[in-house]
């Protein structure tokens, strides 16, 4: 140990040394006059030749000078300032433990008394040509989440980077940036000692991954391991997410219908159709499967290993919701030198109507198309968020829309295409209507039997409107039903955004009110 004193390390050497002189002076002094009493006594010995003796004493010397200079090194060492580009390595024989101690690991952010409904848990690390796509994350992530939501959710940013001058830039940048959301406990940042870490080096080359990509794939499932661990007990749920995409509005509450909906016990429900983006688990599950990636962090992507951990369960099922709430925006991937253009084909920035004035009378939409996933027609025409959507239609395929009570129409706008999917248009079509329905079932497939159509119009560009302001034309019917068929077959999917409609009552009494305004 080295000794805390004012002297400095060269100081004390040279003070041992000079004391170590001295005794061996006294030493020889003391063996001299005794060797001449034992001379008056005994016989002439043979002392040691005087070479060897100070052969001796020089080495011995040595033997102390060198530890004094490891000592030396050592405290220069500690001392050392720490350089910026300086990465830790993992160890090679640690003791570890994969239950995380919260407390040790939390660099900001304050714990919740109790429990919340969701935490969200988001990795991140460095990437090539310093690609930063966090904060459009936790941006997303803040402006897709209202006030009241806030409270039931926590956001656990995990630096996962092994460079740990660029988790300490990075965690005063978070703070900087999200201070309130911290102090609030609507954010959390985390670290992990390097300690939890097992060797990652001469890791089995399975699926003939090169060495470096073994190390990536490894690395990433230790830090999961560590993430689930952390947010084993802040939640009734827990959803992963990556550093690098963007989430669809009202996300929560599209995952707690989707959850109440579900009759059949599950075990992971999906938000996304990209990797372990968007995956919900119950928190009760996480210390086990942070167990279970420890024990085969280098067998295989943590991604595959969940989906094994998941048949062990009693309930393996999983359910997926489409559209997906959460898109993926990265282009530089987390491992080195890889770049990539992932993107959720099911994604939908945002679910809300377009035509939030519209009447909409209570209707049933049905089709004898089959509808894609969960894609129902009822969606194009409902508050409820999504769409609906067809693949390969044909044509005299059609989708109806049947009121509960007839009713005078002053506008009717149907649209189909997104932002994402601009060529799934319906591309040939024409919309009638029928004020008799003579029956709801016509064949068996759900669809309705109207009489005495008449065609209102025809698409164009993948859209239809009409207008009236009175009770000619489009507002003289009493509509029962509303019949969209194609008029040729398509290559392209169909996807009908919104169905909105208005009713002549509305606009008569806008009407009235302007007059009124006016007098």
């Amino acid at each position: 140990m080295v000794l805390r004193s004012g002297l400095s390390l060269w100081q004390l050497r040279n003070a041992v040394l000079g004391a170590l002189a001295v005794f061996l002076v006294l030493n020889a002094w003391i063996m001299t006059s005794t060797l001449q009493q034992q001379q008056q006594q005994q016989p002439r010995q043979v002392d040691p030749p005087c070479d060897v003796q100070r052969d001796e004493l020089i080495q011995s010397m040595k033997v102390f000078n060198k530890v004094l200079l490891r000592q030396e090194s050592l405290e220069a060492e500690i001392s050392r300032p720490a350089v910026h580009d300086r990465q830790e390595k993992p160890c090679e024989d640690c003791s570890r433990t994969s239950l995380v101690d919260t407390d040790a690991a939390r660099v900001w952010g304050k714990p919740r008394k109790t429990k919340g409904f969701l935490t969200i848990g988001i990795p991140t690390v460095k990437r090539d040509k310093d690609s930063r796509y966090l904060g459009t994350t936790l941006n997303s992530l803040i402006d897709t989440t209202s006030e009241a939501e806030r409270d039931e959710v926590t956001i656990v940013i995990f630096l996962a980077d092994f460079d740990s001058y660029y988790n300490k830039m990075l965690s005063l940048e978070i703070y900087r940036n999200y201070s309130q959301h911290l102090e609030n406990g609507f954010m959390q940042v985390v670290q992990a000692p390097i300690s939890f870490y097992p060797q990652l080096e001469g890791l089995k080359q399975n699926f003939n991954d090169a060495k470096d990509r073994v190390k990536w794939r490894s690395k990433q499932c230790v830090d999961y391991a560590f993430l689930f661990s952390y947010c084993r007990d802040l939640s009734e749920f827990y959803l992963q997410l990556e550093d690098d995409v963007v989430s669809s509005e009202n996300y929560l509450t599209t995952i707690r219908t989707f959850m109440t909906a579900q009759t059949a016990a599950w075990s992971m429900l999906e938000f996304s159709e990209l990797g372990f983006i968007g995956k919900l688990l119950r928190s009760s599950d996480l210390q086990r499967l942070a167990d279970f990636l420890l024990l085969f962090y280098e067998e295989m992507p943590n991604d595959f290993l969940i989906r094994h951990f998941l048949k062990l369960l009693p309930h393996r099922e999983t359910f997926v919701r489409r559209p997906s709430l959460f898109q993926h925006i990265g282009k530089h991937s987390s491992l080195v030198g890889k770049e990539q253009n992932l993107v959720d084909a099911f994604y939908v920035a945002t679910l809300k109507r377009k035509y939030n004035d519209s009447d909409n009378p209570s209707a049933v939409v049905s089709t004898n198309m089959a509808a894609f996933g969960e894609y129902k027609p009822q969606l194009a025409y409902s508050t409820e968020p999504g769409f609906f959507w067809v693949e390969a239609p044909k044509s005299g395929q059609a989708f109806f829309v049947v009121f509960e009570n007839s009713t005078r129409l002053s506008r009717i706008v149907i649209e189909t295409g997104s932002e994402e999917h601009p060529k799934d248009v319906l591309e040939k079509g024409t919309l009638e209507a029928s004020p008799h329905l003579l029956s709801a079932n016509q064949t068996g497939d759900n669809t309705p039997n109207c009489a005495d159509y008449a065609q209102i119009g025809t698409f164009e560009n993948g859209r239809f409107e009409m207008a009236t302001t009175s009770r000619e034309g489009l507002g003289s019917l009493e509509v029962k039903c509303l019949k969209v068929t194609l008029t040729e077959d398509q290559k392209m999917w169909i996807l009908v955004r919104e169905i909105a409609v208005w009713t002549v009552k509305k606009e008569i009494s806008k009407k009235r009110r302007k007059m009124f305004l006016v007098m």
